[in-house]
């Protein structure tokens, strides 16, 4: 069987229904698909793939995978250096994507391709398109020449008008799972698990987008991100006995007084490890979003009595909550500790 999209990892069923309309004899592929997914989970390399499937000159030797990344049409996509692949996205810093953007696109429709077969419009942060932009690109997306695909890549596709959503199909990329986010990692980054407790950190915590993977493995950021795992891994194994609470609360305290922002990213992280170990009070397979060790986290769940650990679930959200509206960090802490029962 044909291998559709390969450089693009996970979101198998994705690929699998773009590559029946690929490889159709006539390509039932649409003119413009608006492409939906959080940063950095890969909307700009399925872009890419998309547009050199298109166009790729092995389309029809089933030897090849699509796009076979090696034709002429697939090396100058890939290597950005392809004149009928053209990029619009916000000016510098500017919070939107203005009128002026889609007006000099559509100047530019009206020119046909210099290589391809095809134009192509990649449309980055096409959500924060303004309102007025929206309505000026509308006739285009409709009616655009024969020879135009439009690619609108956003994050929230309800962000955009329906008028423009209901020219396009939305394409909703899936957040990759841990074990797809690691083999990526590993092919794109090959030192990148030297050190363990950093990789599973940077997995666990991108959310299944490898941009971000890639992001917290670089710098300070690896670090910190490790840290506040340690802190909140911790900090659940210590609430399994309800004896410690004053271990508890100077070890919040530790890991959360620095500042506001941090307190929120631990307490998210400790949410997150409630929710892995109430998720394995029901099933030993459950997918997991925290722990890395699932015999680890198994024997933790144990421990706590469900409906213990769906107080600390809730309890810690309301923390969150309240943090979000400017309270005092310290007070917060101590009523979370109270609330879930460990200061009594």
């Amino acid at each position: 069987m044909k291998e559709i999209f390969p450089k693009l990892y996970g979101n198998g069923a994705l690929k699998a229904r773009l590559g029946k309309s690929l490889l159709a004899p006539t390509p039932d592929t649409a003119h413009a698909y608006i492409i939906e997914g959080a940063k950095g989970i890969g909307k700009h390399t399925l872009a890419l793939t998309l547009a050199a499937s298109l166009v790729c000159e092995a389309r029809g030797d089933g030897t090849k995978p699509l796009p076979c990344g090696e034709c002429e049409s697939c090396r100058k996509i890939f290597a950005h250096i392809c004149p009928d692949v053209i990029e619009i996205g916000r000016d510098g810093d500017k919070a939107s994507l203005g009128v002026d953007a889609i007006r000099a696109l559509k100047g530019d429709v009206c020119i046909y391709p210099n290589d391809l077969d095809l134009k192509f419009y990649i449309i980055n942060d096409a959500d924060t398109m303004t309102v007025q932009a929206q309505n000026a690109f509308l006739l285009t997306l409709e009616e655009p020449p024969a020879y135009v695909v439009f690619l609108l890549l956003c994050e929230s596709a309800a962000s955009m008008l329906e008028t423009v959503r209901s020219r396009a199909p939305v394409i909703r990329m899936q957040p990759l799972s841990p074990d797809e986010l690691s083999a990526a990692l590993r092919a794109s980054l090959p030192t990148a698990s030297r050190d363990k407790d950093i990789f599973d950190a940077a997995v666990m915590s991108a959310g299944g987008s490898l941009g971000r993977a890639i992001e917290l493995l670089s710098g300070d950021a690896s670090a910190e991100v490790a840290a506040r795992r340690q802190a909140a891994a911790k900090f659940c194994r210590i609430c399994a006995d309800k004896k410690k609470s004053a271990e508890a609360l100077a070890h919040l305290c530790a890991a959360c007084t620095n500042s506001r922002d941090e307190a929120i990213k631990v307490l998210t992280d400790i949410s997150t490890a409630f929710r892995d170990l109430c998720l394995l009070k029901k099933s030993s397979d459950a997918p997991l979003r925290f722990y890395t060790d699932r015999a680890a986290a198994t024997e933790l769940s144990d421990s706590y009595p469900l409906r213990r650990l769906l107080t600390f679930s809730e309890e810690v959200a309301s923390a969150i909550e309240s943090l979000e509206k400017n309270m005092n960090v310290r007070l917060t802490l101590i009523s979370l500790l109270s609330r879930t029962g460990m200061m009594n």
